[in-house]
């Protein structure tokens, strides 16, 4: 576990060693102590201060243990186009470390995790994924830029706080014949950051397996990442029996992707188009409880 000391936390934030250890006094943060007696602050918990506080970081690099970190703008319309231009850059170039530092620096400047989903990572993607059409060279840099994103998320997810035993809990998954991981994963991200029980279980899941699992989590809430969209009435049909269960147990399923099926409104099911209404829904299913 990565541990900083006051000063290292200082320098990132910009401010004053003695700040620092003010704000440690004050209870606003955890602390460990050596041997010695030294405050050392958990990266863990130094991100939770800083998203909670709304503290600027300016030197992220340090937190982050990078060489270099890229300064971000604070989250609105205008720095989401302009920062999925940077990670699509990256990507493309199989900059994987810089990518990967870039969007840990999205996060620990307060930018909401369905944020950095919907934005920078969604629309590098989708140009990512263009490229398999202009031959190998191409699909060599999808499946890096898969890699990384993968990488990615599994680092940013290291930084979360985790869910008290009291948590809702969230199970999920991309449906059978459905390759695509990274839906589902950012999916279990935005619901984990949200102090949800997040529970995972990937690509390709048999309908028989997705039911088992419910009855074993017992989820207030279910999604289907849906990228691939299912032959007949498949999709659909399992959609309606699956919301069907859930309703009785008082659960909703949750579907999105471009290859999730229209249906009409039915009790426990849910179709959105983005990880923010996901957010949105799940923050409200929290306070509703």
């Amino acid at each position: 576990m990565k541990v900083l000391s006051p000063k290292d936390l200082a320098q990132s934030l910009g401010v004053s060693e003695s700040s620092v250890k003010r704000w440690v006094d004050d209870g606003a943060m955890a602390v460990m102590r050596t041997a010695g007696g030294h405050r050392r602050i958990a990266l863990r918990e130094a991100v939770r201060f800083v998203r909670q506080s709304g503290a600027a970081v300016i030197r992220p690099e340090i937190m982050l243990g990078a060489r270099t970190a890229p300064r971000v703008a604070p989250f609105d319309g205008v720095a989401v186009q302009e920062e999925a231009e940077r990670f699509f850059s990256f990507l493309q170039r199989d900059e994987g470390p810089a990518a990967k530092t870039l969007l840990l620096s999205l996060y620990l400047s307060g930018w909401p995790v369905a944020a950095i989903c919907d934005g920078p990572m969604r629309v590098a993607l989708e140009r990512i994924g263009a490229l398999w059409q202009h031959g190998p060279a191409g699909i060599v840099i999808e499946h890096r830029a898969t890699v990384t994103c993968v990488q990615a998320l599994a680092e940013m997810r290291s930084l979360f706080t985790p869910p008290t035993a009291a948590a809702p809990v969230a199970l999920g998954a991309a449906p059978s014949n459905d390759p695509y991981i990274i839906p589902s994963m950012m999916a279990a991200m935005v619901l984990a950051d949200l102090g949800y029980q997040d529970h995972n279980l990937g690509s390709e899941t048999p309908f028989a397996a997705l039911r088992q699992a419910i009855e074993h989590y017992n989820p207030q809430l279910v999604w289907l990442a849906m990228s691939v969209r299912p032959g007949a009435d498949g999709g659909a049909r399992t959609a309606v029996e699956l919301a069907d269960v859930l309703a009785l147990r008082g659960a909703t399923l949750v579907m999105g992707g471009r290859g999730a099926p229209l249906l009409a409104p039915l009790p426990g099911l849910l179709r959105i188009q983005s990880m923010a209404e996901l957010a949105a829904f799940a923050r409200g299913a929290q306070g509703a409880k």
